[in-house]
């Protein structure tokens, strides 16, 4: 059975002798009716109170929710791009190692070319000091055959002046 503090209120005992002075108990009455209204008003309250505080503990509860999830989602991002720095890493270090080889086996045909180049200027030049010994020799052969030719010629003068000195004597 509940009871309002109207209906506190607004009681009414049934008199008999000896009974309680009526004053007495309408004033009591209206002290427990009171009571119950401040006790009715504080349990409204309370009772909002509990609605609010439940919405924020709900609402709080959400937002940790949220905020795993995202803690979460950005550990799974932070994973994502550690992997994806090392693949780019690693990319990059054999683009690297990959021009690096280009580049030595580049420099390497151009040291080929050059020994090369060298090999032949060598060759040029041991065919040049050949024809230039030949041509050398030819000319001292030819030079030794007119000295021969002109001592020859002096041998045959002087022959010829002690012929004529003979004679002329």
């Amino acid at each position: 059975m509940s009871i309002s503090p109207l209906d506190v209120r607004n009681q009414i005992f049934k008199k008999k002798i000896r009974g309680y002075d009526v004053d007495e108990v309408k004033i009591f009455l209206d002290a427990v009716a009171d009571r119950m209204e401040d006790m009715i008003k504080e349990k409204e309250d309370l009772e909002k109170e509990n609605t609010a505080l439940r919405e924020r503990s709900n609402t709080f509860a959400e937002l940790e929710t949220a905020l795993r999830e995202t803690m979460v989602t950005a550990q799974k991002i932070c994973d994502e791009a550690k992997v994806n720095a090392q693949k780019e890493a690693d990319n990059i270090l054999r683009q690297a190692d990959l021009d690096a080889q280009a580049k030595v086996a580049g420099a390497a045909g151009k040291v080929e070319d050059i020994v090369r180049a060298h090999e032949n200027t060598r060759a040029q030049t041991m065919a040049f000091v050949t024809k230039m010994r030949s041509l050398l020799e030819g000319q001292l052969s030819f030079l030794g055959s007119v000295e021969s030719e002109v001592r020859s010629e002096n041998d045959i003068r002087d022959k010829g002046v002690e012929v004529r000195e003979g004679v002329s004597s």
